[in-house]
Parts: structure tokens; C-alpha cells; sequence
């Protein structure tokens, strides 16, 4: 219980409600004198409270400084009306001491168990708030660990498929194991870079990507035809970082390669109704017979989205009629 304005009009209201009161019941004298006493009882106790609360530092030191508070208070008012009334508040109080002690402490006591009350809310209410903002932060901890350990675990992925190209081209095709290796530096380079930035758009998962793919192209060839069909416009949008590239690795892993003369890999992106799409498809081998498109990159994806967005984001695998397979992920926008 702490000192405020609010507070303290209330308290100026209510004890003049009770002279009104008194006055009306024909107790005490004139409405003037009433008010002064009122006022000085009230005030008196409400500066004991005060005294006590800000002495006490457990609700229950709080209500044991309130109980001597309230008398004592009461006591306390009853002298100051006799000072600042003089005669008058001493015949005041000869004729009405005890009725007006009593009277005091009656209301005394109620309104100092109101505003107790109040108080007692408030500070529940606060230590509410902050246990709810301890959890929070803990939770987004919690949330933010379990991303960095799934973003984790796509990197050593296809670094190790990577480097394993790498050590068949140093013997057969050094030239082009320098220059996946230049690629290979270059993608760790802006993956780095990217992963140390609060914030990620769709234009660096995009920029991102192309490196990958460089990456790839260098071990496929003229097997791998890479279409891009993202409009400008949504590069600037909000988008996890590396949440494409396992979409993208399973097409030219499990789609692309095994094709006999390989495929063309086709991402896209369009917003509509508050929502991102974003789709990779691909004209490889398609899904194996009874696949549901259930494997370690798309079970990150959907662990991702699932720890990001909950049920407003969504992954749909499914073969294409024409060949090969689609993915199509939708975020809010």
C-alpha cells in the first residue's frame, strides 16, 4: 500500500459520505464540525496504514501494523479535531467520545480492510505478471534453443554430402574441387553472416539458396536446371532462415538425382489472403510407392514450423501428376 492521489481523494470522499451521514442521523452537531472530525479521524488512520505498510514488509507484518494502526489512528483524529476545532471540539468530543471513537473505528477499520484488500491485489496482480514474464522469457530461451539445434542439425547435413563430393572431385576433377570449394567457403561465408542477425528475410533465404545450388550445380551439371520465380517484392518479407533448403535438398537428393537425366528444380513464391507460399517442385523420380514425404529434412521443417508458427503454418508433400513432387509451405505473411 503505497501513497497515491487516487487514494487519497477516495479517502477525502468516503469521510465526507460518513459526516453527510452522521448528520443526517442526527449524531454530532453541524455538518462543518462533523466533516472536520470525520476528516481527521479518516486521514489519521489512513497515515497510520501508510506507516505501517511502509514499516511492514510481509502481508502479515502489513495486517498487524493495520490492527494498531486503525485505534490508534482513531485516537490520534480525535485529538487533532479538538485542536483544529478548539471549544467547539472538545464539547464535541465530551458529548460524543466514545459514539465518535467508535464510529471511528468502525469505519476506520473498514475502509483500511478495503484498501488492504486493494493493495494486497495489486501486489498479487504484479507478482502475477512478473512470474508470467519470468515464464515467457524462459519459454522464448527454451523456443529459441530449440531452433538453433534443428537450424543446427541441416548444416552438418549437407556439409558432410558436400565435402564427401568434394573428396571423389580433388582426385577425378581438381578444377572443379577448388571451385566447389571457393563455392563451399563462400556459402559458409553468408550462412554465418545471416545466422548472427536478430532477423532473416526471404531475399537471404533466396541468396542463400542460389549458393547452394552453385554448390550442387558444380557436381550435376547439365542434370540440374534451376528456375527461380520469386517476385521482388516479397524478398523483404520475414522468413526463417533455412527453412527452404532441406525442401530443396530432398528434390535434387531423392528426386532429381536418381533421374536418369536428371530434372529441373522450379522455386516459387506468391502471397495471397495475409499468407506466403512458397513451393518446390521438381520433374525427378517422384515419391516411392506408399512415401509420405516423412523424412529427417521435412521432419525439421515441420518441427520448425510447428515451434514458429504453430497451426497457422502448414507443409503439404505430394507427388506431381506430370512427375517429380511438389512441396508447397504457407507462413502468415
Amino acid at each position: 500500500m503505497q501513497f497515491s492521489f487516487p487514494q487519497m481523494f477516495g479517502i477525502l470522499a468516503v469521510n465526507t459520505l460518513i459526516a453527510a451521514f452522521l448528520s443526517t442521523i442526527g449524531v454530532g452537531h453541524a455538518f462543518a464540525e462533523n466533516l472536520v472530525v470525520s476528516q481527521c479521524i479518516g486521514l489519521s488512520i489512513y497515515a497510520g496504514c501508510l506507516a505501517a505498510f511502509r514499516w511492514a514488509a510481509t502481508p502479515r507484518g502489513n495486517a498487524l501494523g493495520m490492527t494498531l494502526a486503525v485505534p490508534a489512528g482513531a485516537t490520534a483524529g480525535v485529538g487533532l479535531s479538538i485542536l483544529l476545532l478548539g471549544s467547539r471540539g472538545s464539547e464535541w468530543v465530551s458529548a460524543m467520545a466514545w459514539q465518535s471513537l467508535l464510529i471511528g473505528l468502525l469505519f476506520g477499520t473498514a475502509i483500511s480492510a478495503l484498501f488492504y484488500l486493494r493493495s494486497r491485489m495489486d501486489q498479487l496482480e504484479a507478482e502475477l505478471r512478473e512470474r508470467q514474464l519470468r515464464e515467457a522469457l524462459a519459454e522464448q530461451a527454451r523456443l529459441d534453443a530449440q531452433l538453433r539445434m534443428l537450424q543446427a542439425q541441416i548444416e552438418p547435413h549437407f556439409l558432410f554430402n558436400t565435402l564427401a563430393n568434394l573428396a571423389v572431385l580433388v582426385r577425378s576433377d581438381p578444377a572443379r574441387a577448388e571451385r566447389l570449394l571457393a563455392d563451399l567457403i563462400a556459402w559458409l561465408r553468408a550462412t554465418l553472416a545471416r545466422t548472427r542477425e536478430a532477423e532473416s528475410t526471404l531475399g537471404d533465404e533466396i541468396e542463400l539458396l542460389r549458393r547452394y545450388l552453385d554448390i550442387l550445380g558444380l557436381r550435376f551439371g547439365e542434370r540440374l536446371r534451376v528456375v527461380f520465380d520469386v517476385p521482388e517484392a516479397l524478398l523483404a518479407r520475414p522468413f526463417p532462415l533455412l527453412l527452404l533448403q532441406p525442401l530443396v535438398e530432398n528434390a535434387v537428393t531423392h528426386g532429381i538425382e536418381p533421374k536418369l537425366g536428371g530434372g529441373e528444380l522450379r522455386i516459387a513464391a506468391a502471397e495471397e489472403n495475409g499468407r506466403l507460399r512458397l513451393i518446390v517442385s521438381d520433374t525427378g523420380v517422384g515419391l516411392r510407392e506408399g512415401g509420405t514425404g516423412s523424412g529427417f529434412g521435412l521432419e525439421n521443417v515441420r518441427q520448425r514450423l510447428a515451434a514458429l508458427f504453430g497451426a497457422a503454418a502448414s507443409l503439404d508433400v505430394r507427388g506431381n501428376q506430370t512427375g517429380g513432387v511438389i512441396a508447397t509451405l504457407e507462413i502468415p505473411a
